[in-house]
């Protein structure tokens, strides 16, 4: 009789400890497609970054500085040093409307 409940014991952990490496599993799988989530967020931020880093090099290059960071900043990017590139969204800055005045 001791060694039948030590049996179903036994069992019961075992049962614990499939349904414990049961959800594991599933928190892996989830992770794991996360993981592949913020990879592709990251590759379109580094896209973002270099087609930002194109249009700065061409304004730069083109002699018409100004007018290239004005079209910039209109089309809704910080021209600003501190924001530079970063989406500005519908609200002015007042950094970057500074810079671009001073400029």
């Amino acid at each position: 009789m001791n060694e039948d409940r030590e049996t179903r014991l036994a069992e019961d952990h075992a049962e614990s400890l499939v349904a414990a490496l049961t959800a594991l599993e599933l928190k892996v799988v989830e992770v794991q497609r996360e993981i592949r989530r913020l990879r592709n967020y990251a590759r379109g931020l580094e896209e973002e970054n270099q087609r930002l880093r194109a249009m700065v090099a061409e304004a730069v290059s083109g002699g018409q500085g100004q007018e290239r960071l004005r079209l910039f900043y209109d089309q809704g990017y910080h021209v600003c040093p501190g924001q530079f590139g970063r989406v500005r969204g519908s609200q002015g800055c007042l950094f970057c409307l500074s810079f671009l005045e001073k400029s």
